[in-house]
């Protein structure tokens, strides 16, 4: 993630008008939910990978600014720590967690998912929502994920798919697309859900499952359209015009993606057992 986080820390403002405070793509299930609500439905459909209540500690690796936090605590009563190398980010979600009065139970700071820095067996569960496709050694995001987790530990994910292996000839072919992509979103390594199933049992987990939503999540990159453009007067505080065209460019790739089965979305789950 090191690489990404001057990018995040220039965009985050704008995004929280562009994207919603949840910074992540929404579940659409049933399809007529907000944006809001949809994006509450993801950590929801993750959350139901594993079991999560009061005594359970997360580490939410790549935490935004806090909100899928704020979330996992208010539903489950679990104890949140969130991690992410977006100094911006941390600066937001410590105040909210000051003003909530929860910052005892949900905690954040700046570091590193390859070396967190935290003691083996401190976790219940290693939360990876769309944080890993910008990291490009994912074996270890995972190998330091399985450190810190306890026994019977699971790490959850969800992110952006590859539907196949891209090679070189994909990657001249799509090379203006993923240029424009890179500008908005910052630099990525997506990987094919089958990546994902091999790479988590490599470094050691167990009944790993892996699960395509992509359908469920496409309609996503017209509502990030329509909230840029009926905020862009405040997102214009932090961004230019030329950056917020390149979004609204960015979102059309990615929704031609979908379409054409390019990129997905998927969910996976891992559990630590010795």
């Amino acid at each position: 993630m090191r690489y990404n986080k001057t990018h995040y820390d220039t965009v985050t403002d704008a995004w929280t008008y562009m994207l919603g405070d949840n910074l992540h793509y929404g579940y659409f299930d049933p399809p007529e939910l907000d944006l809001k609500d949809a994006t509450d439905k993801l950590i929801d459909s993750l959350a139901s990978m594993a079991s999560i209540d009061a005594d359970t500690s997360v580490l939410d690796v790549g935490c935004g600014i806090g909100s899928p936090a704020f979330y996992l605590h208010r539903r489950f009563g679990c104890r949140v720590t969130g991690i992410t190398t977006s100094v911006r980010g941390v600066e937001i979600a410590r105040e909210k967690s000051e003003a909530y009065g929860i910052s005892e139970s949900v905690r954040f700071r700046v570091a590193d998912a390859m070396d967190n820095g935290f003691p083996d067996d401190t976790f219940d569960i290693a939360w990876v929502m769309e944080s890993s496709h910008l990291m490009r050694d994912k074996g270890r995001l995972f190998a330091e994920s399985y450190r810190v987790l306890k026994n019977h530990g699971c790490i959850l994910l969800c992110d952006l798919i590859l539907i196949e292996e891209f090679g070189i000839e994909e990657i001249f072919k799509y090379r203006t697309e993923l240029a424009i992509l890179e500008k908005s979103f910052g630099k990525a390594k997506m990987e094919t859900l089958e990546f994902y199933e091999r790479k988590l049992s490599e470094q050691g987990f167990q009944d790993v499952e892996v699960v395509d939503i992509s359908a469920k999540v496409t309609r996503t990159l017209a509502e990030w359209k329509k909230n840029t453009v009926s905020n862009k007067d405040r997102i214009l505080r932090f961004l230019d015009e030329e950056a917020i065209d390149d979004f609204l460019r960015a979102c059309d790739i990615l929704s031609a993606f979908f379409h054409d089965r390019v990129l997905g979305y998927g969910q996976a789950k891992g559990v630590k057992r010795l």
